[in-house]
């Protein structure tokens, strides 16, 4: 069992890390990168308190796997792009993580992630992670739904009508985006989500064409 950090808890997503979500959704996809995997990971049910840790474990093993890994196949290490939601319903954490992959590391990702979280528990059973590829199109309402355990108080106001749900009680950090698509760096590079948001549609991102280079 890992070292449970007692550092409070929640029982709802607040109204900013909802927005910076939904805005991280857009800045990734201006930048050419579109949050592309979304993968659903199940920790164990005695996981409560520390479901938060064993994840961030996960992102840990992820970080030091793309850089090495992005630097090999395209000559520079790119930065890690997601987003991420944390939900209990049921007394059983999981993690929602949407993440940006560049195709020639998809299948390597997939096999990777398993492996990841068996690192972190101890053991990974048969349906404790699955992914499926995300449609840049469509993804807003992906957005919504990780963003589903959001205060009832402002439902209304982030138009979740349709996906609001309580998900429980998160011990730590419930929910977050990647330090390369986080609100300091919209505002360092200008961007404007209502603004900016529809203009990556005039570039098309493909594997040669990939932006945010560390």
């Amino acid at each position: 069992m890992p070292k449970i950090e007692y550092r409070g808890y929640t029982n709802h997503l607040n109204r900013h890390p909802a927005e910076n979500i939904c805005h991280a959704f857009d800045f990734a996809k201006h930048l050419t990168r579109p949050l592309n995997n979304y993968v659903v990971i199940n920790f164990d049910r005695e996981s409560e308190h520390y479901g938060g840790t064993l994840f961030r474990k996960v992102r840990h093993k992820f970080r030091d796997w793309f850089n090495r890994r992005s630097k090999q196949v395209y000559g520079e290490a790119l930065l890690p792009m997601y987003v991420y939601s944390l939900e209990n319903p049921h007394g059983q954490v999981h993690a929602n993580w949407v993440v940006n992959i560049p195709p020639a590391l998809q299948a390597e990702f997939e096999k990777k992630s398993r492996r990841w979280v068996e690192k972190a528990q101890g053991h990974v059973r048969r349906y404790d992670v699955h992914s499926v590829t995300v449609d840049p199109y469509t993804d807003k309402s992906l957005a919504k739904y990780i963003i589903k355990g959001i205060d009832g108080r402002y439902v209304g106001y982030m138009h979740m009508a349709d996906y609001a749900e309580d998900q429980g009680r998160i011990w730590g950090r419930r929910a977050g985006a990647s330090p390369t698509i986080s609100r300091a760096a919209r505002k360092e590079a200008g961007f404007v989500p209502k603004r900016d948001r529809h203009k990556w549609r005039d570039r098309p991102a493909n594997d040669d064409n990939i932006v945010a280079i560390a």
